[in-house]
């Protein structure tokens, strides 16, 4: 009877894998669909607004500055809708890196565990001390946390917004063309932000996706196995302690030289 049972768990862990590569370039659809959606309302939409409150409460001597957006503070331009298309492609891209990492996340509290990643990885990402936007705009304390609050907020809803989207079902049986549109709607965004590199990246993600479609049940069986995805959720913990400590160093650097 264990024999049987065995058996059958190992042909329906088979059978699942096999359905998860041939849902794989739906996915990552998705991923890409909700992550160009939340990064262009909030890195794209927030970010301006955020740079918009300060503006307000940072010293007259900082207007005029260009910020390490190419931005000048205090002005409305054409570069505004510059951060639109920054949030668009680097959505896009963390919403098919999501994907990737999904099942390194448990169930039920995906959309937090994103939202702490997201606030450590931006935080890091955006908060440096060889930049400008911290010495122009004050006050730190309000900053700092702005920056912070953006990158997690993000998280949260790609992470929402694709398990919806996900568990909807909705276009989950479309042809493979038509889960081609978000990829090329998001490419000239890509490609103008991060340059070629990760639009191959992206493109050839795509490919795979679309042509091992049944034909990677082993590879979707070792990535999915409980030692990966525990492997992988501990990375992720010790990749957020890292940029918890980047943060800090870097404000305490900021402040230093305020």
């Amino acid at each position: 009877m264990t024999a049987t049972n065995e058996a059958a768990e190992s042909a329906e862990g088979r059978t699942a894998a096999l359905r998860d590569t041939g849902a794989a370039l739906w996915k990552l659809s998705a991923g890409i669909v909700t992550g160009a959606l939340a990064g262009l309302l909030v890195c794209g939409v927030g970010g301006r607004l955020v740079m918009y409150l300060l503006r307000f409460t940072s010293p007259d001597s900082s207007m005029g500055k260009t910020t390490d957006a190419k931005s000048t503070i205090g002005e409305w331009s054409l570069q505004t809708f510059g951060l639109l298309e920054t949030g668009i492609a680097m959505g896009a891209q963390v919403g098919a890196l999501y994907i990737l990492v999904r099942p390194w996340l448990a169930e039920g509290n995906r959309h937090w565990k994103t939202a702490v990643f997201g606030a450590t990885a931006g935080g890091a990402m955006f908060i440096r001390p060889d930049g400008v936007d911290y010495y122009a705009v004050k006050p730190l304390w309000l900053t700092v946390p702005l920056f912070i609050l953006l990158p997690a907020l993000f998280g949260y809803l790609l992470a929402d917004w694709t398990e919806r989207l996900l568990a909807s079902g909705k276009f989950g049986e479309a042809p493979a063309w038509q889960l081609w549109v978000p990829v090329v709607l998001v490419a000239p965004a890509v490609w103008h932000i991060t340059r070629e590199p990760a639009l191959v990246l992206l493109l050839v993600s795509t490919l795979l996706a679309t042509f091992l479609r049944g034909r990677a049940g082993a590879v979707v069986r070792v990535w999915r196995a409980p030692v990966t995805r525990w492997t992988g959720s501990r990375l992720l913990f010790v990749l957020g302690l890292a940029n918890i400590y980047v943060i800090v160093t870097a404000v305490h650097e900021i402040a230093g030289k305020s």
